[in-house]
């Protein structure tokens, strides 16, 4: 009657049979197939004791009948069908004992009709009880799945440490994301209802504490910036992966990150971790074979949605690591404003050659970062020398830490104690041509997407390391603050015109550079300052990682953008990502209503574009290049 109940009304009643029998005549999941061969005979061993009753239970149909005539003693006039819907419940309490002090659940998620007739039906079913508990609900969170994380049944190892804090062996508990590093916020407190058996063996009830409902956190996340941003990069990561031509691009751009921060205060506004996943699948009950095996899909895939990349994936950062080498630069004197280093193309460093992307000719430093000169920063990098170079990359929080109230990696700076790391040649002595090599961004340099958030907000701040927060505040179920993140920055000790030195730089990059002029057509020239990195993956069968940065406006910034794609070819690529996040973020604030002829004048002819989409900046340099050349 009490599963006619649920079927009724379209509950979902607990069924840990269906794990091991499906039906009266099929295995269950986790016994079905050779490969599961094992764990069946172990279950069988569990159910029957004795080896004669353990060859009754060799097939499906021969355990099910088993269990009804030999352990549940059935009645006869149900059907197979009736017979296992009642051995799913008494399943529950075969295997969990039962005991009129401790109760068993058996459904869970109850619409209020199934709950309003067992109230008003208590003499029909002796022994079961109703209770209003509260319920994980994700709604349409692909697009933050990281950042929320998932809740799941505690382990045995987390309970050996945790149940000295009032944790069971059955509790439910924070996975990943901010389920688990706000876990103490969100659990609130328990309640309890102590029971005794008088002796006339009649139950009562001797007292009863309410649960506390658990704290209120509230993200810095515009959840509208955060799902326009999610569209965005999916739409730019399956656009390259569509233009393979397996000369640069081999067609495996799949996944990447963008990170839109306020630039003044470290709030992150959007954090998107591409592709994302479904969080609804780890609420559901254990019997839901879909969601299960979504679970076992998801830890899976190779492209680990489940990892946040934001704060957890590690990458070299390419030419985006420029601004910081020529801050080093300047602050020795190495170079100032008006230096200039002739970019031939190649430069040999210790007996080995460094190469640029273009030959560029004589470039000051401002030009430098515009045009992306590895030449100029090899050189300029190498007269800095290492040890400033990376006391710069740390003062900018690089290879550190943000403090975000996420799981987070700290990454590495590329130096000589790094590479003491990570070389197997034991016999290696730091170089020049090392310095060269970390100058623009690679060799082991390893930052995560919301440093490089951190480091381009500090650049265009004045010199701010703003402390990264993703938690707005915390309150409790009264609306009483618990809890407010840190808010002051921490003025880095840099040169004022130095720093303006490399604005401008930046500045310049997104004046010149097509991909920028296209994809913010709709506002005014120079309106952001960015600066974008290529990353060599060390194969030639893959493609290089696209890393890009910016901050705007460019005269008073208000959000900084990060973006790394992996396998994204060219970091120029990743730039049209931007456009809808800051349509969505301005709005029509700074917009401009362009007319043809002003749009014809603004963006680049493309129509002899090279196939491989080439941005119209690089080759304006090539031409540039050859001008100098002639003379």
């Amino acid at each position: 009657e009490l599963i006619q109940l649920f079927e009724k009304n379209d509950d979902t009643y607990n069924n840990p049979l269906a794990r091991y029998l499906e039906s009266p005549d099929s295995w269950g999941y986790s016994l079905e197939g050779d490969e599961n061969a094992e764990a069946r005979a172990s279950w069988i061993s569990g159910i029957a004791l004795k080896k004669a009753d353990r060859e009754k239970l060799a097939e499906p149909a021969g355990a099910f009948n088993y269990l009804r005539n030999d352990i549940f003693e059935i009645e006869e006039k149900y059907t197979n069908e009736e017979a296992y819907m009642i051995m799913c419940i008494r399943y529950e309490t075969y295997t969990n004992g039962l005991d009129s002090l401790r109760p068993t659940t058996i459904a869970t998620d109850c619409c209020e009709e199934t709950m309003v007739e067992l109230s008003s039906r208590y003499l029909d079913f002796p022994g079961i009880t109703t209770e209003k508990v509260y319920f994980r609900e994700y709604v349409n969170t692909e697009c933050i799945s990281q950042v929320i994380g998932y809740v799941r049944a505690i382990s045995s190892e987390e309970y050996e440490e945790l149940k000295d804090q009032g944790y069971a062996a059955d509790d439910i508990i924070g996975k990943n994301g901010l389920e688990k590093s706000a876990e103490d916020y969100l659990r609130g407190t328990k309640g309890s209802r102590v029971m005794y058996r008088d002796e006339d063996g009649v139950v009562r009830e001797l007292s009863y504490t309410a649960p506390v409902a658990g704290n209120d956190v509230y993200l810095t996340i515009d959840i509208h910036l955060q799902q326009t941003a999610y569209n965005s990069l999916e739409e730019t990561i399956l656009d390259i992966a569509s233009n393979r031509n397996d000369y640069n691009n081999f067609g495996d751009c799949n996944s990447g990150s963008i990170v839109v921060s306020d630039i003044n205060t470290g709030e992150v506004l959007a954090m998107v971790s591409y592709p994302g996943y479904d969080n609804s699948i780890f609420v559901q009950p254990s019997s839901d074979r879909e969601a299960q095996q979504a679970i076992t899909d998801l830890f899976a895939d190779p492209a680990s949605p489940s990892l946040n990349r934001a704060t957890q994936g590690l990458y070299s950062i390419g030419s985006t690591f420029k601004p910081v080498v020529a801050l080093a630069a300047l602050s020795t004197g190495a170079i100032d404003t008006t230096t200039t280093i002739n970019c031939t193309g190649t430069l040999k460093v210790n007996g080995r050659a460094h190469t640029c992307l273009s030959h560029h000719g004589y470039l000051n430093m401002e030009y430098a970062i515009a045009h992306s000169c590895n030449i100029f920063f090899y050189q300029a990098g190498i007269d800095a020398g290492i040890d400033v170079i990376d006391e710069y990359a740390e003062k900018f929080g690089l290879g550190e830490k943000t403090g975000i109230e996420l799981a987070e990696y700290e990454g590495n700076r590329s130096n000589p104690e790094t590479m003491l790391l990570n070389e197997e040649d034991t016999s290696h002595v730091w170089s020049d041509s090392d310095t060269a090599q970390t100058s623009i961004g690679q060799l082991y340099t390893l930052f995560t997407p919301i440093q490089i958030n951190r480091y381009i907000s500090a650049l265009g701040n004045g010199g701010y390391l703003v402390p990264t927060h993703i938690i707005d505040s915390v309150t409790s179920a009264s609306g009483a603050l618990i809890y407010e993140p840190e808010t002051e920055s921490q003025k880095i000790d840099v040169a004022a015109e130095n720093l303006e030195a490399v604005q401008q730089g930046l500045y310049t990059m997104a004046k010149l550079n097509g991909g920028i002029k296209t994809t913010l057509v709709n506002f005014p020239e120079g309106f952001a300052s960015a600066k974008t990195g290529t990353v060599q993956t060390g194969d030639a069968t893959t493609s290089s990682n696209s890393v890009f940065m910016c901050f705007a406006p460019s005269d008073e910034p208000e959000i900084a953008v990060s973006i790394v794609v992996e396998h994204g070819v060219y970091g120029g690529y990743v730039i049209s990502a931007i456009g809808d996040v800051f349509e969505e973020y301005f709005g029509a604030e700074y917009k401009i209503n362009n007319t043809q002829e002003e749009l014809n004048r603004v963006l680049p002819d493309t129509s002899d574009s090279q196939s491989d989409g080439l941005s119209w900046s690089y080759k304006f340099d090539g031409i540039m290049s050859l001008l100098d050349a002639a003379g």
